[in-house]
């Protein structure tokens, strides 16, 4: 995984972090970007190789959102390492349920 940081000039959302992963005809990107207001978001990419070309996907996440789509994505990777088709944690511990923020 490759991690740099990019100055923006070009008139683009200026990188504050990016890391690259590579593999099996795809790459996926994480950057951390920051709004022209001053907050931050992550965007998630993958570009993968198609027969006219590439083709790019996105998802945007937001600060309030990273906690909880990141205990997703653990639970996603833990169940890829185990076979469990629950989502359960693969050291057997129950999974606290994520917590929302009021009105959602």
């Amino acid at each position: 995984m490759d991690e740099v940081k990019r100055q923006g000039g070009n008139g683009k959302r200026q990188a504050l972090f990016t890391a690259q992963v590579k593999g099996r005809g795809r790459t996926y990107f994480f950057d951390v970007r920051e709004a022209q207001g001053g907050g931050r978001y992550l965007v998630i990419s993958e570009s993968r190789r198609t027969d006219s070309g590439h083709e790019r996907s996105r998802v945007v996440v937001f600060p309030d959102q990273v906690g909880e789509f990141a205990e997703a994505l653990r639970q996603a990777a833990a169940t890829l390492g185990t076979g469990n088709t629950r989502g359960e944690p693969a050291d057997g511990s129950k999974r606290a349920a994520p917590s929302r923020p009021p009105g959602r």
